[in-house]
């Protein structure tokens, strides 16, 4: 079986990246990532589907000349960012009479990025190129999670190539479709890749969705992580339910403390959870859990407590930063608690209500605070936060 081959008219061309320290510079990559990418050979004439970024440009080039006996003709751009797009100027010298295809606003960064404008085809919505016995059509989903972003649909293959919709990080360690994998450690790093990278887009998300639901759909190919096939249903619904910032039942306790006496609250808040009957329950130190991590459970899960102790008279600094990037994200639908410490002068959880204040959010009423050390704070106001969060998942089922 050769494991790169999706139809005998599709197969695998992608690279992985196990080297990488940080996605975009700043998220963690423990299992790296893919940048996939296609070749689709009609009887007329082949095309490449999304590309691959500038270190891996020889490998990816390589897969290439490997499965293909002839020149390519076309390069079809569904997402411009520079991890699938760093390689074009290699391709193209490699590949000399190679047509660049993409819309207006991919051709505009094309130029931008890479200062080519010779053999560029502009595609519309609903545009199609004839492969012989192949075509594709184009379906441009902008926001998702640039302005550029498109799908290609190869009709007669009914496989759909979505960018970085329905991605995930993670590298591919030998199989490339879903159903010659586990893929347990892709699925739960689909809620790290979306909250770190699609959040903010999810009305986009639902958009781009409402104009391929009718459409048949055998493999769903993305440009980071397996080629979907036996779970693209369950992926689907994943990618639907996160768009809509629908969760499970479960909550995040996420807390920055200096001395520990922050963290010794954020502790007693989590044992009152599980006393409560609440089994899904992370607590994260803010100082030390990288934040993609804190998120993809934000994104998973109804329920957020924050604490942080005041710090010059402010919130606490990696509290702060989840906070600001929560926001940054176009939060909802999450039933958020907020509690804290100050040593002399309080004003970390007065300035954390008022960050969600006005959000399309539940911000819960009782906010507990301390003075100094966790024997100052009233055992009956920690209750009453853990109680209220408990009814609220319990009425949000």
């Amino acid at each position: 079986m050769n494991t790169k081959n999706i139809t005998d008219k599709v197969s695998y061309c992608g690279v992985n990246d196990r080297t990488s320290a940080l996605f975009e510079n700043i998220w963690d990559l423990p299992n790296g990532v893919t940048y996939n990418s296609y070749i689709v050979r009609g009887k007329k004439a082949t095309a490449i589907i999304d590309g691959s970024d500038t270190d891996h440009a020889s490998e990816f080039i390589s897969h290439i000349t490997d499965t293909l006996e002839t020149s390519p003709d076309y390069l079809v751009i569904n997402h411009i960012e520079p991890d699938h797009s760093g390689a074009i100027p290699m391709l193209k010298e490699k590949f000399p009479k190679l047509k660049i295809v993409g819309n207006a606003k991919t051709i505009e960064m094309l130029k931008g990025f890479y200062n080519i404008e010779s053999d560029v085809i502009e595609i519309r919505d609903g545009d199609t190129i004839d492969l012989g016995d192949l075509h594709l059509r184009f379906i441009l989903t902008p926001m998702v999670h640039w302005p550029e972003t498109m799908f290609t649909y190869a009709e007669e293959e009914k496989i759909l190539f979505t960018g970085d919709a329905f991605g995930c990080f993670g590298a591919l360690n030998g199989a490339v479709i879903d159903k010659h994998m586990n893929t347990d450690i892709y699925l739960s790093e689909i809620y790290r890749y979306y909250a770190c990278i699609i959040a903010k887009y999810g009305q986009s998300v639902e958009k781009a969705f409402s104009k391929i639901k009718n459409l048949p759909v055998d493999y769903i190919c993305t440009t980071h992580g397996p080629v979907w096939h036996s779970k693209k249903e369950e992926i689907g619904d994943l990618y639907s339910r996160m768009a809509k910032w629908e969760g499970e039942k479960g909550v995040v306790v996420a807390y920055g403390s200096m001395y520990g006496n922050t963290a010794a609250m954020a502790d007693r808040i989590a044992s009152l959870l599980a006393g409560a009957g609440i089994k899904e329950i992370r607590v994260y130190d803010l100082s030390h859990t990288p934040q993609s991590q804190v998120l993809a459970d934000i994104m998973r899960f109804k329920g957020l407590i924050l604490l942080s102790p005041t710090y010059n008279s402010e919130i606490f600094p990696p509290v702060a930063s989840l906070a600001t990037a929560i926001l940054a994200r176009g939060v909802k639908k999450r039933i958020i608690g907020v509690a804290g410490s100050f040593s002399w002068g309080s004003q970390a959880v007065r300035k954390l209500r008022t960050l969600f204040q006005d959000k399309p959010v539940t911000l819960l009423e009782s906010s507990p605070e301390m003075k100094q050390a966790i024997k100052s704070c009233p055992k009956d106001d920690i209750t009453k936060l853990v109680s209220a969060m408990v009814s609220e998942l319990e009425s949000n089922l």
